[in-house]
């Protein structure tokens, strides 16, 4: 009893973990094309999905540019 309790419960939380990230990735997505569309960005989501979306690795690195003078 205790096992299909325990089943039960992971499912129903695995669901959930689920459903939050499909649902913060169809935001991003329809905020991405919010701005897009529209050309301006002046909603606090857009900046922060853009942020998000932008971010680099750990793998890429950077080239090192000289000063110029």
């Amino acid at each position: 009893m205790i096992l299909v309790l325990a089943s039960l419960i992971a499912v129903f939380l695995a669901g959930s973990v689920c459903g939050i990230f499909a649902m913060l990735v169809i935001g991003i997505h329809s905020e991405e094309r919010r701005v897009t569309r529209t050309g301006t960005s002046s909603s606090l989501a857009g900046s922060a999905s853009r942020r998000f979306l932008s971010t680099q690795t750990c793998d890429d690195t950077r080239q090192r540019v000289e000063a110029r003078r």
